[in-house]
């Protein structure tokens, strides 16, 4: 199988905080948490699509997109790889034009990563999560 790939980005608030985001998944008929991420457009850079994703699921902006990493979500089954970012300082995006029904939930990053394997299924949201806290802690630059 071929994707184009996807971002995924932690949007941190100045408090520390973290922002998920509630949405139905039609694949698997329920509700989701995780993070804000959207698949990566014919030529665009990853962190592109991750400013743009942060905008219109989470409805913020930031000027402070680092990379955490990237990751292969089936390397057996499919080409598609991950990008992540951590999103610092961010703040409401005047601009955001919601595309999709999400909720922002605001957690703090520890809280969040407490409900890994419970609200949060998605590894991708629990990878960048969890190398999210690695960053901030200095483990990893």
């Amino acid at each position: 199988m071929r994707s184009p790939g996807f971002a995924k980005v932690v949007p941190l608030l100045p408090n520390g905080d973290v922002v998920l985001v509630r949405q139905y998944r039609y694949a698997v008929g329920d509700t989701t948490l995780e993070l804000p991420a959207g698949a990566i457009d014919d030529g665009e850079d990853p962190v592109e699509s991750a400013r743009r994703e942060l905008s219109e699921e989470a409805l913020l902006a930031s000027d402070r997109l680092e990379p955490l990493g990237e990751f292969r979500t089936s390397p057996g089954r499919m080409d598609e790889r991950g990008f992540m970012f951590l999103a610092r300082d961010c703040r409401p995006d005047p601009d955001a034009r919601q595309h999709e029904p999400t909720e922002p939930v605001r957690l703090g990053l520890d809280e969040a990563i407490g409900l890994i394997g419970t609200e949060i299924l998605a590894a991708s949201s629990s990878l960048a999560l969890l190398l999210a806290r690695r960053r901030l802690d200095g483990a990893d630059g």
